[in-house]
């Protein structure tokens, strides 16, 4: 429900790691601001596209003096400008090519600083006739630059590059050009490569690689996701959805309904979900699409209050099911759903769909209504709960997940968010001692041992976590469901990270997207893996497997970022001048890290 840069802090490793682990610590946080209020541009940049704007040949007020006989150079009569042809330059020796070049470049400067750029790009190329310098062509691509045209300023500033790679002015300003037409994947390259030539030491263009990265999140997610199919998410989210509500108190035998009727899709709807397995969730979203197709040539009025009941309550995991592949729809189906039989789980589901979009007010208005109908039921207070918890006020989530349990003692989940707030209270005893008594409630529960080991971990305690992983996975592996899914598997492929054993790492994430291949979270961390492995190829077809399935925009800007982040480590190892400038930066560190 957060936006893409105020979510957890997301290390994006845009510099080539060319050893495992040993520059790990060289990453850009993106999480300073959100895409919509992510700065437009530097203040030197502002600066430089306010006098691209307005400068007009001879707009200064420093004067030149106009090139004489006197010149070293000669001189076209007319025009007073530099009349220099090959065959003049073929006639000069190399002493002389090398003062005339100076010469005209100084000239050039003079323009420039007048602002006359037509002029100055004049004398530049009369000093390039001479000599093949990256500072002529430099200066040739500034005054294009000026001038606003972009393809001759790309052209002189990569042939000034081709000189001299690490020519910072140049990579910034092909960069800001490459920005303002839309190549954000080169301009990204440019902006890498200066941090690279930099020693990674300034930091001056970070903001504007940032930007230029958010850029590219949303053409990508413009281009080749808006037209998505809305699918349903990995059947260990759904479950951890519809796990917190009271199972249906309804007959679920089928062979008690009228054949091919609405009613009967509906019970086969519900007989599926209890499968938890992605083939059930599936099955049962085909049913209530049909279930619903038959209600809706009812007469609604003409139905048995029991009848009525059931209609809703196919409308309303129609609309659990549309919000969970975010389909606009999906409160349309819930308010129809009110509107023939309503009950408290319903405005719930609103709540929920309102929160997810940020609006809380709406949320907690919604909640409201569902404790007017019936303050003692136990759907509501975990959700609310949730939602408080979210939003960081603990002590009304803390109450709230008091009620949830009471109500509601078979939900596990509120068992573990009481602990989990006793943690971040800063009472760890407290925390643990409410952990071991839901271990003794659900012992085949693996919910239990994984968010223990989640604890554990963040307390610095990676064996007692690694231990409670391992618990995790083999009660998930047991049970019939997919519950908690692979969670426990990526938590404990984080202990193989922390302790830098990125084959195992790899191995077990492997076997994550293997059993769970609709798992966004699990496809990004191996993707990760594989960035640290310098295995770039993988690990972009991790990031685009991801991309595929995450479930909001926002959140597949996070996972495109990496994307290209893997894709500008490719590139990087591939260029032979980078990749040798990486090595040198990684053996400096490694001897600073000895000597520390």
């Amino acid at each position: 429900m957060s936006s893409f840069f105020q979510q957890n802090k997301v290390a994006v490793a845009v510099t080539a790691v060319l050893g495992v682990g040993t520059l790990a610590g060289i990453v850009y946080y993106l999480n300073k601001q959100s895409s919509e209020s992510t700065p437009t541009t530097s203040s030197s940049v502002k600066k430089n596209k306010k006098k691209k704007k307005n400068s007009k040949s001879g707009s200064s007020d420093f004067k030149v003096k106009q090139d004489t006989d006197a010149a070293i150079y000669p001189i076209d009569e007319t025009t007073k400008l530099p009349k220099i042809t090959d065959e003049i330059v073929a006639s000069l020796s190399e002493e002389q090519k090398e003062a005339w070049a100076l010469a005209l470049k100084e000239k050039g400067n003079e323009y420039f600083k007048a602002k006359q750029y037509e002029t100055a790009i004049v004398y530049y190329s009369a000093a390039l006739k001479c000599k093949k310098d990256h500072i002529f062509y430099g200066n040739r691509s500034a005054c294009y630059y000026a001038l606003n045209d972009t393809e001759k300023t790309i052209e002189d500033a990569t042939k000034a590059l081709e000189i001299k790679p690490d020519y910072s002015k140049c990579l910034l300003r092909r960069a800001h050009v490459y920005e303002d037409i839309g190549r954000y994947e080169d301009a990204m390259l440019d902006l890498t490569s200066l941090s690279i030539f930099s020693g990674l030491a300034d930091k001056s263009s970070d903001s504007v690689l940032e930007r230029v990265l958010v850029k590219q999140a949303n053409k990508m997610n413009e281009e080749n996701y808006s037209d998505l199919p809305k699918e349903l998410p990995s059947s260990s989210s759904i479950n951890s959805f519809l796990g917190a509500f009271v199972k249906e108190d309804i007959d679920l035998d089928e062979s008690k309904y009228e054949a091919d009727s609405g009613y009967l899709f509906l019970i086969k709807a519900l007989n599926a979900i209890n499968l938890d397995t992605d083939e059930g969730y599936e099955s049962a979203d085909t049913y209530l699409n049909q279930a619903v197709e038959r209600f809706e040539k009812l007469d609604i009025n003409s139905l048995t209050p029991e009848q009525k009941n059931l209609v809703a309550i196919a409308y309303e995991y129609l609309g659990i099911f549309a919000f969970m592949k975010t389909l606009k729809n999906a409160k349309d189906y819930v308010e129809k759903a009110i509107s023939i039989s309503p009950r408290p789980r319903m405005y719930v589901v609103l709540a929920l769909i309102a929160a997810d979009n940020g609006d809380y007010i709406t949320a907690d208005l919604e909640f409201t209504k569902a404790i007017k109908m019936n303050p003692e039921d136990p759907n509501i207070y975990y959700h609310y709960a949730q939602v408080y918890y979210l939003m960081g006020d603990l002590t009304k989530a803390q109450s709230n997940f008091e009620k949830a349990k009471t109500l509601n003692p078979d939900n596990v989940y509120s068992y573990i968010q009481l602990a989990c707030i006793t943690y971040r209270q800063n009472d760890i005893n407290q925390c643990l001692k409410k952990f071991n008594q839901a271990k003794a409630l659900f012992p085949t529960c693996p919910e239990i041992p994984n968010y223990y080991g989640e604890i554990l971990f963040d307390k610095g305690d990676i064996e007692g976590a690694s231990k409670q992983f391992d618990v995790a996975i083999k009660l998930q592996k047991a049970l019939p469901g997919n519950n908690i899914g692979v969670l426990p598997l990526i938590n404990k492929s984080v202990v193989f990270q922390k302790e830098n054993d990125f084959a195992k790492c790899q191995t077990i994430l492997e076997e994550a997207v293997k059993i769970d291949p609709k798992s966004e979270v699990a496809w990004t961390n191996l993707g990760q893996t594989y960035l640290m492995m310098q295995n770039y190829p993988s690990a972009m077809e991790c990031f685009e497997k991801a991309s595929y399935l995450c479930r909001t925009a926002e959140d597949r800007k996070q996972t495109l970022a990496l994307y290209e982040s893997a894709k500008i480590q490719e590139k990087i190892r591939q260029d032979p001048v980078l990749s040798k400038k990486m090595h040198e930066i990684i053996a400096q560190y490694s001897q600073q890290a000895m000597q520390m």
